[in-house]
């Protein structure tokens, strides 16, 4: 790997002077790590290629400027994780479940959400509160909604669990794998959220 140790002036143009590592450019790159700009992957300082995408990253870097990396990217990363929006999208879900699992049950005596269904009904409000966080949510936020259903699958799971009469009890592993079921489909509902949002405009990160 070679390094850039200095700058020189060619033909008006600044350029880096590039030569075999020193023992103390060596030390120092061990603590370095390169992010690529087109997947954002964190590769470690002697890789030329990027481990995840396989781009050159001293030919990218050299070749575009930042806001042509930028744009290079794909429009559905990722930005990151934010915790905020994370525990937004629990408490939409929550009031939402609250609202039709426990509330709806006394306006309409007839609808009786007990075990799988009521789980099943829960999917359904975590995929349309996906789309309504995804949609709301600055930035690109795919992972914070399944993030948020996922931290409401435990309150779930016991509330439904001691409504439901004995004998009509699903197994606990109906009630995992349904609730994986649950938080995908809250991941896709984020998707769909953010598809909207670009289609609707660009919104501030």
């Amino acid at each position: 790997m070679l390094v850039n140790r200095q700058f020189g002036n060619v033909n008006g143009q600044s350029r880096a002077i590039r030569h075999a590592p020193t023992y103390a450019d060596q030390f120092t790159m061990a603590d370095i790590q390169t992010t690529c700009p087109v997947c954002s992957f964190t590769n470690a300082p002697q890789h030329d290629r990027c481990q995840s995408c396989g781009a050159r990253l001293e030919l990218l870097e050299d070749l575009y400027s930042d806001e042509e990396l930028a744009s290079r990217r794909s429009p559905f990363q990722q930005d990151g994780f934010d915790w905020k929006w994370t525990a937004i999208a629990c408490v939409v879900f929550l009031v939402l479940q609250a609202v039709i699992l426990v509330g709806l049950p006394f306006i309409l005596p007839m609808f009786d959400p007990q075990g799988l269904p009521g789980l099943m009904i829960s999917a359904v409000v975590w995929f349309f509160g996906g789309i309504a966080v995804g949609y709301i949510s600055p930035g690109k936020t795919f992972v914070e909604p399944a993030a948020g259903a996922l931290i409401a699958v435990p309150p779930t799971i016991a509330y439904l669990v001691v409504i439901t009469p004995q004998g009509f009890q699903p197994s606990l592993m109906a009630y995992i794998v349904f609730s994986l079921l649950g938080v995908m489909v809250a991941l896709f509902g984020a998707y769909l959220g953010e598809r909207f949002q670009m289609g609707s405009g660009p919104r501030a990160a």
